[in-house]
């Protein structure tokens, strides 16, 4: 009976197993080909070592699978000879041990089609840093990247379909009001004020106008000046490292001598430029490094230590009087009042060294503390009203340690605005800081971030950055780094050649638009449970923008429930750009009963405008009796669900496990899914269970954190709703444990996303189709290759959708061609067929 279709009653269909392992379960030792998301797969190369190889490759060589009976993996090579395996910090190799923890690997759901893998040794995950044949494989990757991302199946020439994403969008769950996009003038500003007046006007233009990028906030570099005459430092070394651009004038050459206001001319220009275009600009000073005589090594590039601050204490004064001096000297001369000064650029890393690349200056946590304390009586004496920002760590953790150092010491009253980089951030340490920043009621920034790569794929993975960092850091303002290079076109927005003045966009400017253009200062952003998404409305309320990413090699279908809102207007906008398009319109979607259906090419990225109205009593209220998903506050796209026995994260669905109802129960709720199930406290066990009657121990309270964040509590107050290890990732077990005093605490916050609702207030969300009215679209069969075959009957151009019965959908695409094939997993689905005239629906079993 094998590769045959049968009919069952109304309409069911039994298949068997097709070649893609939808199901991330194996049970015994299977061979599958490990398929990396660019198409090609892990192979063992002649070294032993762990390599991409090309779908085409003569003998291309699966992995076994072997269950080690406690959730983790040993991948066994083609030949039989090795064993996938973290070798040292990061490379990974094939060897004989396959009972190491450095050989085990714990597998991830990511989407539905995507799988991660864990190695048990680091907790890090298996990835590669290119996406060619021959890339090396390593394991200590942090998963957040589309590298990271792999598939399973036992045909090597196939290609998982299409992955879908369902999310709600919902007015009344607000996040951040922006204030805009900003970039720093480090250093192209020092080299492109060089230029002709007409091209500066143009470059500008770019820069600042709505049909451009629309940036509105600017950072100026206050140099610090190496010594003239090069007494400690070899004469123009920055320009081995950074280049000649990042040689940064003082505007004093001694302690004694006089200002010399006539220096950074070009930086200058670029700046009055930028105010006599953009009247409303948003203009910070930072520092990367005091003037040279002030320092331990007498080059402003560091220390002879890179890990030993080089600000002599005995300056302190005189340093802070240098960098409000300069402040004044703008204000007072051009009419440019800095809204922050930031002294500090990276101060705990070992970056900055004697005769580096920049200027830089490393401050432990003790001395910042100690700075800004005779910075900020300087700065308030000044007459500005310029505040001071800090501390600008490139590592998001690094910056969570010293809000908690300034803190301890007393000093964070003296701290008008909280800068971060995000150049290393995970989603705990994002959420970490927005935390501390919205508990003490400081503004948040991220001031500083950029990314290499190649190609569009680099671009997007910044983008993904870019999404990552509103979404968990939740600042008022992102801003780029450089906006000019000469040497790649991953760093910049437009490439150029500084001395031949010759310059042009590249595609990282078009992307960056579909950001900045769109999504203006003033706009909020909303909650988007899709985390290659983001959305935003604009003051008005009357315009919604959903920017979308598909940073995979492979095309991915978006389906976006706009149904909270009242209605939706005729006239949206819909612009796309991938590697061969730059914010191109495209009509490659629908919008039907508040549907919007949208399919990404690999590599690609859209911009929705679209008018809307929204509801005139929407509020964020949680309200008893109404369905919501509870998301924590470190996944964008994992809900709890009650199922198997255990409470757990998994990834967002339309399904009864994962829609919870609330109920008064004395001074808290009962939380009910759609399944009957209630949350139970089980103490003395740390998981949080479930049980189908009313026990005690099943009443929990909701403590605000702010308006968007709650901690869940048990009834005493002792415990709150906890996830295992920290871990955000799906799989990761809700346990109950002392919440603690710390902010920080992102593990243990959550917010409750509404649900749409049938009308039936005890109607769990599925999907519904009208009745047929006339014949089927397409006609079902089953091909050798266990692949489910539609063959179209008409020639009009229909839409296909396959769905789960909680609504989630499988698969979507407008067909056109004659045949279409898709491998789909046991299970029981509803395939919909829509044209102009007409809906076809059929009830498929597939076994």
């Amino acid at each position: 009976m094998k590769n045959r279709l049968y009919t069952y009653l109304a309409g069911w269909i039994f298949l068997w197993l097709p070649a893609l392992l939808l199901a991330q379960t194996i049970n015994s030792p299977t061979a599958f080909f490990l398929m990396h998301s660019s198409g090609n797969h892990v192979a063992k190369d002649a070294q032993g070592g762990a390599v991409l190889e090309a779908a085409d490759a003569p003998s291309p060589q699966k992995l076994t699978f072997i269950p080690d009976g406690n959730g983790y993996y040993a991948l066994q090579s083609d030949d039989g000879q090795g064993y996938l395996s973290l070798s040292g910090q990061w490379n990974t190799s094939f060897t004989t041990d396959p009972s190491s923890a450095k050989a085990l690997y714990a597998i991830e759901n990511s989407g539905k089609f995507f799988i991660k893998l864990r190695c048990k040794y680091n907790n890090k995950y298996l990835g590669t840093d290119g996406t060619t044949a021959s890339s090396a494989v390593y394991s200590d990757k942090d998963g957040t990247d589309t590298r990271h991302l792999w598939y399973l199946t036992t045909d090597v020439h196939q290609a998982p379909p299409a992955d879908t994403s369902v999310y709600v969008i919902n007015p009344a769950v607000t996040r951040q009001q922006f204030e805009g996009w900003g970039i720093s003038l480090c250093w192209w500003a020092n080299m492109c004020g060089k230029w002709s007046d007409e091209k500066i006007d143009e470059l500008v233009d770019w820069l600042v106008s709505p049909d451009g990028l629309d940036y509105r906030i600017f950072r100026y570099n206050i140099g610090g000046g190496d010594d003239p005459q090069n007494r400690n430092c070899t004469p123009h070394h920055m320009g081995s490292g950074k280049g000649l651009r990042a040689e940064m004038e003082g505007f004093k050459d001694s302690p004694d001598g006089e200002y010399i206001w006539n220096r950074d001319a070009t930086q200058r220009k670029i700046m009055l430029k930028i105010k006599e275009k953009r009247p409303d600009a948003i203009f910070e000073a930072f520092s990367n490094s005091c003037p040279y005589y002030m320092t331990y090594s007498g080059c402003c590039a560091g220390n002879t230590d890179a890990s030993a601050d080089n600000l002599k204490p005995e300056y302190y004064e005189a340093f802070a009087h240098y960098l409000v001096d300069v402040c004044r000297h703008y204000k007072e001369e051009y009419g440019i009042e800095f809204r922050t000064l930031s002294p500090f650029n990276e101060p705990m890393t070992s970056y900055w060294g004697a005769n580096g690349g920049q200027e830089g200056c490393h401050f432990d946590i003790a001395s910042q503390v100690a700075f800004l304390k005779v910075l900020h009586p300087i700065l308030k004496a000044s007459g500005l009203n310029t505040v001071i920002s800090a501390s600008e760590e490139t590592d998001a953790a690094q910056s969570v340690r010293d809000f908690e150092g300034y803190q301890a010491a007393g000093v964070l009253p003296l701290v008008g605005q909280w800068n971060t980089h995000t150049y290393s951030a995970t989603t705990q340490a994002r959420s970490q800081i927005s935390a501390l920043c919205k508990e003490q009621g400081i503004r948040l920034w991220m001031s500083e971030v950029g990314s290499g790569g190649s190609g569009i794929a680099g671009n997007l993975n910044l983008a993904q950055k870019l999404m990552d960092d509103i979404r968990y850091i939740m600042p008022v303002a992102w801003v780029d780094w450089q906006y000019v290079e000469e040497g790649n076109d991953q760093w910049c927005l437009v490439q150029g050649d500084f001395t031949k003045q010759t310059y042009h966009k590249v595609k990282n400017y078009s992307i960056r638009q579909h950001f900045s253009k769109f999504i203006r200062p003033g706009y909020t952003f909303l909650t988007s449970l899709n985390g290659q998404t983001l959305a935003a409305r604009n003051p008005e309320g009357d315009s919604l923008i959903i920017v979308a990413i598909n940073p995979n090699a492979l095309p991915v279908v978006h389906r976006a429930d706009l149904s909270f809102y009242e209605s939706i207007s005729n006239g949206l906008t819909a612009l796309r750009s991938s590697e061969t398009e730059d914010l191109s319109p495209t009509a490659d979607y629908t919008l039907e009963d508040r549907i919007l259906t949208y399919k990404l090419p690999a590599y690609s990225i859209i911009t929705f405008v679209i008018p809307v109205e929204e509801s005139a009593d929407a509020d964020n209220a949680i309200r008893p009796g109404l369905p919501y998903w509870i998301c924590p506050r470190n996944a964008a796209d994992q809900a709890l669900q009650a199922s198997g026995g255990k409470v757990t994260l998994q990834p967002l669905s339309y399904t009864p496990e994962q829609t919870w109802k609330l109920q008064p129960d004395g001074n808290g709720y009962t939380f009910t899914n759609g399944n009957g199930d209630i949350l139970t406290d089980h103490s003395p066990d740390y998981a949080l269970g479930y049980e189908t009657s009313p026990q005690a121990g099943q009443s929990f309270t909701l403590t605000p954190i702010d308006r968007l964040f709650y901690k869940i509590m048990t009834e005493d107050g002792s415990k709150a709703f906890d996830l295992e290890g920290e871990h955000h990732t799906a799989g990761t077990t809700v346990g109950l444990w002392e919440y603690g005093s710390a902010p920080t605490a992102c593990h243990r916050q959550w917010f409750f996303m509404r649900q749409p609702d049938s009308g039936n207030p005890d109607a769990v969300p599925g999907i519904s189709f009208p009745d047929d009215t006339s014949r089927p679209l397409f006609r079902l069969t089953c091909e050798p290759g266990n692949i489910l075959r539609a063959d179209k009957l008409s020639d009009t151009p229909c839409r296909l959708g396959i769905y789960a019965p909680s609504g989630g959908c499988i698969y979507q695409t407008l067909l056109q061609d004659e045949t279409l094939r898709v491998p789909l997993h046991p299970g029981i689905y509803i395939v919909s067929g829509i044209s102009r005239s007409t809906r076809f629906h059929q009830t498929i079993f597939i076994k």
